[in-house]
């Protein structure tokens, strides 16, 4: 194997110039062939990195030249510790002058995760057992189907702390894996002024083979942006390729997301997916135990299941009730009762928006990725159409605004309004999946009100 990785070495060295020869490949070493992959020796963290970035295309076809069956290329850093009868004694040589490497003078930054969002501090129930332990699996490195999972919770129930829980838990058991964080508008964000800045290379290049470990977050925003689909589809389909962990989230199943091309929704579908739904009564009262304990408070038996009965929206709306009553108690200087409790609570559930035909109108047209003006016009087109049903729908559903009102909001007769819900209901008996995606918006309806 040896003669063979020297063959291989004199290849690239008549393809590269001196220099990157000299200071990147002739160090390398060949260390190991398992199945589909060989295995390379590097120097250190950084020289591994180089290679991925600059040069592993190379390397890869290099190697298949010889070994043709190898699909992917591994690299660990190789030792430094002395070679056994080696004297201790022995004179120590001068050491070579190192060229000082931009890794000296640079600190890789990385994610900054809260250290709030652990996974000690999250709250296990039946709700959200599966979720919990498909973060913690990727954490550790256990093996998941296509080291990739697919968190999907409505807003404020916990999906955002196991993300940051599980870039935590890498970041100290494995501080050299490369981890990025982001949510689907930064990378879209990301993507855009990479484009227009001419740097489109190094953005695939930090997100393909810079990456270990991808976070995405909110999945939901790349709704009806089909450029950025494509480029995350490509990314996914390298790291999965090189056997990369992948941890999503988002607010519905990926084939219920309106306008998330058929690619998306393979890589998406193809994967574990794990639901968090609004915690019961009894993981209530240990999320208030929990956040109490945490603010140095004692919370009387009967507060406590005064607000795990009255507060039944997300984990969020309910720790800010509590925090809340523990804040009146330490800046009145009472004791928490049941009466106060009950105060609090009553008040803070009264100044919850509510619902208006306009609110309902302008999450619609979030959701299908579509202007007010075009909602209200007389376009006809199919996706306006349906987008018009559900909105008509739900301002039925959840407003007790009369036909005529509706109607007028959406510049059509009420008999029109009463046809759409008739027709929708209609459909939505017949047809799981627009059942799905009426639901997936009322969903989102629900949640607005508590965010």
């Amino acid at each position: 194997m040896d003669q063979v990785w020297q063959e291989i070495r004199r290849k690239l060295q008549s393809c590269l110039s001196k220099g990157q020869y000299d200071l990147w490949v002739s160090s390398l070493e060949l260390v190991g062939l398992e199945g589909e992959t060989a295995s390379l020796g590097c120097r250190n963290r950084f020289h591994i990195e180089w290679i991925r970035e600059k040069l592993e295309a190379r390397l890869l076809s290099a190697v298949r030249e010889f070994f043709p069956l190898v699909k992917r290329l591994d690299y660990e850093i190789l030792s430094t510790s002395p070679e056994p009868g080696e004297s201790e004694a022995q004179e120590p040589q001068a050491e070579l002058p190192r060229q000082i490497m931009m890794s000296d003078l640079i600190k890789r930054s990385g994610p900054v995760f809260n250290p709030r969002f652990t996974f000690d501090q999250f709250v296990v129930g039946r709700s959200n057992e599966l979720a919990f332990a498909t973060a913690r699996g990727l954490a550790h490195g256990q093996s998941i189907y296509n080291n990739s999972a697919y968190i999907l919770a409505g807003t404020g129930l916990g999906k955002s702390h196991l993300m940051q829980a599980v870039g935590s838990q890498i970041r100290r058991e494995a501080p050299e894996l490369r981890v990025h964080y982001v949510t689907a508008e930064q990378f879209a964000n990301e993507m855009i002024y990479s484009l227009k800045n001419g740097t489109i290379d190094d953005f695939k290049a930090k997100f393909r083979t810079g990456c270990d470990v991808l976070l995405f977050e909110k999945v939901e925003f790349l709704s009806g942006k089909e450029k950025v689909q494509d480029e995350l589809v490509y990314t996914l389909d390298e790291l999965m390729y090189r056997g990369k962990r992948i941890l999503y989230t988002g607010n519905a199943f990926p084939r219920d997301i309106p306008k998330l091309s058929t690619e998306l929704q393979s890589r998406l579908g193809g994967i574990l997916a794990a639901r968090i739904e609004p915690p019961d009564f009894t993981t209530r009262i240990e999320i208030l135990r929990k956040k109490a304990l945490s603010e140095n408070a004692h919370l009387p038996v009967e507060v406590l299941d005064f607000m795990a009965e009255r507060v039944t929206g997300d984990i969020r709306q309910l720790e800010s009730c509590l925090i809340g009553i523990i804040a009146k108690s330490n800046i009145q200087g009472v004791p928490v009762t049941l009466d106060l409790a009950r105060q609090l609570t009553e008040t803070m559930l009264d100044r919850l928006p509510k619902l208006t035909l306009d609110h309902i109108q302008q999450l619609i047209c979030a959701v299908y990725n579509i202007s007010m003006e075009d909602l209200r016009s007389a376009k006809r087109r199919k996706e306006l159409s349906a987008a018009r049903k559900v909105g008509m729908y739900l301002c039925r559903r959840y407003t007790t605004e009369s036909l005529q009102s509706i109607g007028k909001s959406f510049g059509r007769s009420h008999s029109s309004v009463l046809y759409a819900i008739n027709d929708l209901t209609k459909a939505m008996q017949k047809d799981n999946k627009i059942k799905r995606q009426v639901e997936h918006v009322s969903h989102r309806l629900d949640v607005s009100c508590l965010a």
